[in-house]
Order: C-alpha cells, then sequence, then structure tokens
C-alpha cells in the first residue's frame, strides 16, 4: 500500500477496477416530474460500476472499467462522458449484440423511483470469456455490485470470473451488495449475494442491506458478523445519519452531514471509490471515514451522476479539513 494518506503519485499507482453495466439515466427536468408527465429529460450517463470508476478517478486514484456497449449513439454518449472523466476504457468492449439500457427516475416524497428498460441490454452481456485476466492482474483493487449477480448468466458468469483472478492474484476485491428487496426472499439469489461476501476484501452496504444479510439489528454486531464472513474492512453506510467504517479491530463513526439532499443518485458507488483510493493510500481510520463519507455527501448536493454531481479530490479534502465531519473512534468489541 501506498503511505501518507494523500493523492500522491498517481501515476505509479496500480489502478482500481470495476466491471459492470453502463446505462443512460433520464432524469426530470422539472421539479416534481413523474416517468408518465410529458416533458424535459436530462440525459445523464450512469450505472453503478460506471460512477464508481468515474469517482475512483476523481478522488485521485486511477480508475478503470471492465463492460461492453453497442454501437448506438446513446452508447457513445457514454463511453465518451467516462472517457472525458479520465476512466480507463481501454478494455471496454464495444459489441454489435444490443444497445444501452436506459433508466427512467422520478423524485417521489418515499424515495427515488427507476423504472428500467434493459433486458437484454449490451451491458448485460458481458461474459467470462471476455475478461482480460493479465490486465485484472495489474490491479490494486477490483469492484462490482451486487445487482450484476441477478442480471444475467452472462454478467454473474463475468463477476466470478473477476473474483477468482482477484483471489488468485492477491488483489483486493471490493463489493457493494446493492440488494434489490424483491430478491431478499429468493434462495438462491440469497446464496450468491453471501458468496460475493465471503469473497470479498471489502464490503460497504447500507446498514439496512447489512442487517439483512447477517439477521443482525445492532451496528456492532452487524460488524462483527460480517467480519466473521471473511471481508476485512467493512463501511456501513447511513444516509443522513453518517458512516460506519470497520477494520483491524478498530471502528470509527462518521456523523452524518448537514446537507440538504438534492439527488442521492451515486452516493454510496461514491463512497465505495472513495474507501478503495482511501485504503490504497493507507489513510488512518478516522481520517479514511470523514474521507468516505465527505465524498459521498457532497455528491447528493446535485442532480445526476457522471459528469454532474461527482466531486473532486480538492472538494472532499476541503469539506475533511473544515471540520464539518466528526470522527469517533472506538474498538469494535465495545460497540453496541
Amino acid at each position: 500500500m501506498e503511505k501518507g494518506g494523500n493523492s500522491g503519485n498517481i501515476g505509479a499507482r496500480k489502478p482500481i477496477l470495476a466491471l459492470g453495466e453502463l446505462l443512460v439515466d433520464l432524469v426530470p427536468g422539472r421539479e416534481g416530474m413523474r416517468i408518465e408527465d410529458a416533458g424535459p429529460v436530462v440525459k445523464t450517463a450512469s450505472g453503478s460500476a460506471g460512477i464508481f470508476a468515474c469517482a475512483a478517478t476523481l478522488l485521485g486514484g486511477r480508475g478503470g472499467f471492465i463492460g461492453k456497449v453497442g454501437r448506438d449513439s446513446l452508447s457513445r454518449m457514454v463511453a465518451g462522458t467516462l472517457r472525458g472523466q479520465g476512466v480507463d476504457l481501454s478494455r471496454l468492449i464495444v459489441s454489435d449484440e444490443g444497445q444501452m439500457g436506459l433508466a427512467f427516475l422520478e423524485y417521489l416524497p418515499e424515495g427515488r423511483n427507476y423504472q428500467y428498460y434493459r433486458k437484454n441490454s449490451v451491458g448485460s452481456l458481458l461474459r467470462a470469456s471476455e475478461l482480460d485476466a493479465e490486465y485484472i492482474s495489474g490491479a490494486y483493487a477490483v469492484h462490482f455490485p451486487g445487482m450484476l449477480l441477478e442480471l444475467t448468466e452472462e454478467m454473474r458468469g463475468a463477476c466470478e470470473r473477476l473474483v477468482e483472478i482477484a483471489r488468485e492474484k492477491g488483489i483486493l476485491v471490493s463489493f457493494d451488495p446493492n440488494i434489490r428487496r424483491e430478491l431478499s426472499a429468493d434462495a438462491a439469489a440469497r446464496a450468491r449475494l453471501l458468496w460475493a461476501v465471503r469473497h470479498a476484501d471489502v464490503v460497504a452496504p447500507t446498514l439496512s442491506e447489512g442487517q439483512m444479510i447477517t439477521g443482525e439489528t445492532s451496528i456492532g454486531d452487524v460488524l462483527r458478523a460480517l467480519h466473521a464472513m471473511g471481508p476485512r474492512v467493512v463501511a456501513l453506510t447511513r444516509d443522513k445519519d453518517g458512516a460506519v467504517l470497520s477494520r483491524g479491530g478498530e471502528v470509527a463513526v462518521a456523523a452524518g452531514i448537514d446537507e440538504k439532499p438534492v439527488d442521492p443518485t451515486g452516493a454510496g458507488d461514491t463512497l465505495a471509490a472513495a474507501l478503495c483510493v482511501g485504503l490504497q493510500e493507507d489513510m488512518p481510520l478516522a481520517r479514511l471515514a470523514a474521507f468516505c463519507n465527505c465524498a459521498g455527501t457532497l455528491v447528493i448536493k446535485k442532480k445526476g451522476a457522471i459528469g454532474m454531481a461527482l466531486p473532486e479530490r480538492g472538494q472532499v479534502d476541503a469539506m475533511v479539513a473544515s471540520g464539518v465531519c466528526r470522527v469517533e473512534c472506538m474498538p469494535l468489541e465495545s460497540l453496541v
């Protein structure tokens, strides 16, 4: 690991790679607009792994994306946006198998609602045989979101192969459970989720996801149960209440930051990216917690994600330095 807890010599670093499906988010162009309403929308590049790769790059890492796009105009838009953010797309596959998937978004009183148009989308058809093992072997970390395990058989196989390569080469495996509520009662889906958690070095679930995975309720018990499954680093996100990071028997509780949310899209992905960047820089746990919490908080202040709302390293460092994020450290064994 690199030392010092700062951006350091970026060019000398190993990359942080994300595997997944890119999408186009269609965001309402006016306040209170529903998906069923006619009216203007804003096109923005999206997809959990794409957001992660961009965030890792903007936060000081060498982000790379592994996936597949089509030859359609929206595929070119999304690829161009990631490339413009500095993400390495040298292993992005351009395919004739289909078009870019779409996600229409609406903001409801109870939260966001998505309607996906992505069945057999080109991005969902990435196969294990299409992964470049040599490229992956040169990474510091690889990351993938849990929704991919239920997307298609092809994508599931790609995720399994990614983990296999990473484990063979001693590369950090980062996993965001990203649990779909409708799949929580599906025994096969749960088994795949647990497989991913057990093979990950780093996991970043929400508190409710951590509770669902472990069957525990308190933060301390959830953290201890997740560590017992295998991950060495756990980050529990708690929306407006901040985040809790656990590593090596020590816990850092980052309090929530008083910022009015405009759009939470990408906040969890950005926090997970900040976590990998901070681990690569060997940040002390308290600073790492503040860094992750501030990165995730800055995302919610703007609509959209890639190319619109993701913060740069200087913005995050400035928020950390301001002291607005309070962090308390304690032994894991003492946390209830």
